[in-house]
């Protein structure tokens, strides 16, 4: 479905990131490693952040001032969605008596030392027992600030294996799916519907991605027996391109000699337009299956900019719901309810566009789903770790916990090893010619791949 990930896939695409260092080193509660045994007993003590009657959670939101001059979306009543969602889970119980107080950090993910700082002052300054929202650092570093030095929850997106590898086991959970994961969803799904039968197939990454091309991609199509192509690594170093579209020119004209017709692309990166753009129009044939969604997002610029044919037509990934079928949902209305009661305003469709007075889109139906997805997603594990809310119950109440009701989706599941929990995909194509932008086509019905 249509949510942050698009957001992050812009800015992504054209923000320069310079790494930094978290700062202190003070730690919380639960060891890294496995987390406690099942056979161990429950430790009654409250966790930092908890009281009798409260639970201190940090929320972590993009500043949108920083980037609107990269984005056409801006989010200006991010801080009022969580709020509204917040009060509803207070009003109504609470967590087993214990209200969410609330305190709100914006960073800018053009300075990713803004992004660290929120950890240290939400960890140190204000104590909190977990922190839900929207992360961006791509090299991982907020998210084991929060997780590994400091020993804060998290429930939140831009999860990674190896972030999680690296993490205490069970203290960083996500509502979406991993990208290692959502690679594997991929290539079960292809192999099941024979979708590269004849085909020979190659594949593209760059070098951060690699791995995931020789550890997932190459086994698979192997076991596929399909005939293979070239597989191009590219060298995308911020934003000069010069030295990657060089090797791709390379890449094409071997593909073009041997027949390559089929390309599984892996990471965003080159996923982009200046590289598809590139590759469509030399091969106008090739078959692209992409492991990202901003395949989308990429199709509607090119039909924005009335590029014929689209390049992106036809391109396969695996997907959820679309953001259509998704509000027909109950749990679509049960986030709609709460918020429009909240502000006597409509959730708008997510292919409506609303415009806020300065010609940029407000994004009023994301804003809404990620709000109501994360503070309701924690709310669902802490009731479930009851009255000793702590790190060591958190991380064994994820690990036994098996299917999970999340608003985001149909099918979702968290168990030990498992930490991220869509498990609702089926293959999709985009579609230029479902208006007005394009959209996903569905290739599969969308089924449960968490079993």
């Amino acid at each position: 479905m249509r949510d942050r990930r698009y957001l992050l896939a812009v800015i992504v695409a054209v923000v320069v990131i310079t790494a930094a260092a978290c700062g202190s080193s003070k730690k919380h509660g639960v060891s890294q490693g496995t987390g406690p045994k099942a056979t161990d007993a429950p430790s009654t003590e409250l966790g930092s952040g908890v009281t009798a009657t409260e639970i201190n959670v940090g929320v972590l939101m993009l500043d949108f001032d920083c980037v609107k001059q990269f984005v056409d979306e801006l989010r200006p009543d991010q801080k009022q969605a969580f709020q509204i969602f917040i009060d509803d889970i207070n009003n109504t119980g609470g967590i087993n008596n214990r209200k969410i107080v609330p305190v709100y950090k914006s960073f800018c993910p053009i300075n990713l030392s803004s992004e660290l700082a929120a950890c240290t002052s939400l960890t140190e300054d204000n104590k909190v027992f977990a922190v839900i929202g929207i992360f961006y650092d791509p090299s991982g570093d907020a998210q084991l600030c929060f997780a590994k030095r400091h020993h804060t929850v998290i429930v939140a997106n831009a999860l990674t294996q190896g972030l999680i590898d690296k993490g205490p086991k069970g203290l960083m959970v996500t509502p979406d799916i991993i990208p290692e994961r959502r690679l594997n969803v991929i290539m079960s799904l292809l192999k099941s519907e024979r979708t590269l039968q004849g085909k020979k197939v190659g594949t593209i990454s760059n070098a951060a991605n690699r791995s995931r091309v020789s550890k997932v991609v190459v086994p698979g199509l192997r076991d596929l027996g399909v005939e293979r192509g070239a597989d191009a690594t590219l060298t995308i170093t911020g934003a000069d391109t010069t030295e990657a579209q060089a090797q791709l020119d390379s890449f094409i004209e071997r593909w073009k000699s041997d027949g390559t017709n089929a390309l599984i692309i892996v990471g965003e990166d080159v996923a982009a337009r200046q590289f598809v753009d590139k590759i469509k129009s030399a091969i106008p044939n090739m078959l692209l299956v992409a492991d990202t969604t901003s395949i989308l997002m990429n199709g509607r610029d090119e039909q924005k900019a009335h590029i014929s044919p689209n390049p992106y037509d036809g391109a396969i990934t695996a997907e959820g719901q679309t953001g259509l079928e998704h509000t027909k949902t109950p749990h679509f209305a049960f986030c709609r309810d709460i918020w429009e009661k909240a502000t006597g305003r409509k959730v708008p469709s997510p292919n409506v566009v609303v415009k806020l007075p300065n010609g940029k889109q407000d994004d009023i139906y994301s804003e809404v789903e990620d709000a109501c997805l994360f503070t309701n997603m924690f709310a669902t594990i802490a009731k479930r770790v009851g009255p000793s809310l702590n790190n060591d119950n958190w991380v064994r109440t994820v690990n036994t916990f098996g299917p999970i009701d999340v608003n985001s989706t149909i099918y979702a599941s968290l168990h030990e090893g498992k930490y991220d929990a869509d498990d609702t995909y089926g293959l999709k194509a985009y579609d230029s010619t479902i208006p007005d932008i394009g959209d996903w086509r569905e290739v599969t019905p969308v089924q449960n791949v968490g079993t």
